[in-house]
């Protein structure tokens, strides 16, 4: 009897003290085809963003290849099509390390910007918690820049991953089958 109550109390303790990521889970694959204006680029990037159960931070992995001159990579805060200030700085400014492919590590609220979102968004971006709902929503974007060009080189869209089954990638305006069947009848 003992044994299964100390085998219980132990996966406990792992669970409760284990960082809970993926609660939020958000992924782009960044081209110049995305910039605005658009960029003729070989390079591309992929980009992955990992909120812990508690908001306090989240852990990014930005992949890059083929760039050439990288000097930024930051996470903007405006909806596809659309130039927006830098809310999160991943690097030049921002807390990870980039060794010309890769850059990773954990945003927290101190990495905020100080960008004034809501006059592009509607609202403000400038914590962690707020960063993760507006990505839910389609509202960031991951921007690499090159010394060619400076704006940007390639850009992604940040999208939900993990909601479930037909419920990936998609913003808040966006309606399941059932609730338009619903309407239909």
């Amino acid at each position: 009897m003992t044994r299964p109550l100390t085998l219980l109390l132990l996966l406990l303790v792992i669970a409760v003290s284990a960082p809970a990521y993926g609660q939020f889970h958000f992924a782009a694959t960044l081209t110049g085809e995305q910039e605005v204006p658009g960029v003729d680029t070989e390079a591309t990037a992929t980009i992955t963003a990992r909120f812990d159960k508690g908001f306090t931070k989240a852990h990014v992995v930005l992949k890059v290849k083929n760039g050439v001159g990288i000097t930024a990579a930051h996470f903007h805060c405006h909806r596809p099509g659309a130039n927006g200030p830098i809310a999160f700085g991943l690097f030049a400014p921002g807390p990870l390390f980039f060794d010309g492919t890769t850059a990773e590590g954990d945003l927290t609220n101190a990495d905020f910007n100080m960008a004034d979102c809501v006059p592009q968004v509607g609202r403000p971006v400038n914590n962690i918690a707020a960063l993760a709902l507006a990505m839910r929503d389609g509202l960031i974007y991951a921007n690499v820049h090159t010394t060619a060009h400076p704006g940007g080189e390639v850009r992604g869209q940040l999208l939900e991953v993990n909601r479930g089954p037909g419920k990936a990638n998609r913003g808040k305006n966006d309606r399941d089958d059932e609730e338009e069947e619903e309407e239909e009848d």
